[in-house]
């Protein structure tokens, strides 16, 4: 019997992102892909410091993962998806930075296979959506953070019309065709408006420290508007103590 495939059915997420995987790279290189990346990386670069080992949780192919190398962090990637995993191992051994990073397999990031206050930091982009619980995912990190570590996240941004309207089509695309059109939206659950995120980070443990939007294919003025951004980006700092 083949106790993955039998997980994987149970994890339609895992699936979809394994469908996805060959495809991950490219799809990072896009202008949407590369515009919501430097949102996000702006937030960090606004911190100093930021630490030296860092966790990317749900790293897909290791794509932020191998930026936060190349700016001499140490970083752990972790993903529930194996077909991920294989490739970020493999585009990560023709770096010069491979020996910072290095890639395992994980059943879920609610709860991961690291001592108490391991890391420095926390990268988790665009994962949470897709998890069971967000909230365990987010006392997790809390627990593998150092005393006032970082967490840099983002999130489906609840406030965004383009989302609604996205969510609104997505019946539709799959009546007009077997492209996977907006077939993300049929994984991606949690969303929150600023305010639900704040208060939910507050509640495991975090103080946020900043954000931004990003994630659509507008002009910046509108990417980057509360109205239109597809995602919120936070960083946020874990409070120091231990629950």
């Amino acid at each position: 019997m083949n106790l993955e495939a039998d997980t994987k059915s149970d994890r339609p997420a895992i699936r979809f992102h394994d469908e996805l995987a060959a495809k991950w790279e490219g799809i990072h290189r896009s202008s949407v892909f590369k515009s919501r990346t430097a949102a996000m990386f702006s937030l960090l670069d606004r911190i100093q410091p930021i630490g030296s080992s860092w966790l990317d949780a749900g790293c897909g192919t290791g794509t932020l993962a191998r930026i936060l190398a190349g700016r001499g962090i140490d970083v752990q990637g972790i993903d529930g998806s194996s077909t991920m995993i294989d490739i970020a191992i493999r585009l990560s051994a023709s770096q010069a930075t491979s020996g910072k990073l290095s890639f395992r397999q994980v059943e879920t990031i609610e709860t991961t296979p690291f001592d108490t206050a391991t890391f420095d930091g926390v990268l988790c982009a665009s994962v949470l959506e897709y998890t069971e619980s967000p909230e365990r995912c987010l006392s997790e990190f809390r627990r593998v953070l150092r005393a006032n570590g970082l967490l840099l996240i983002s999130i489906p941004n609840r406030d965004s019309m383009l989302r609604r309207l996205y969510k609104w089509l997505l019946p539709i695309a799959r009546r007009l065709t077997s492209r996977p059109v907006l077939r993300y939206l049929e994984f991606s659950r949690f969303e929150a408006s600023v305010a639900e995120a704040t208060a939910l980070l507050q509640r495991c443990g975090f103080t946020v420290l900043g954000h931004n939007f990003a994630g659509t294919p507008l002009p910046k003025i509108l990417d980057q508007h509360k109205a239109f951004g597809m995602l919120i980006n936070i960083v946020a700092r874990q409070d120091g103590g231990r629950a």
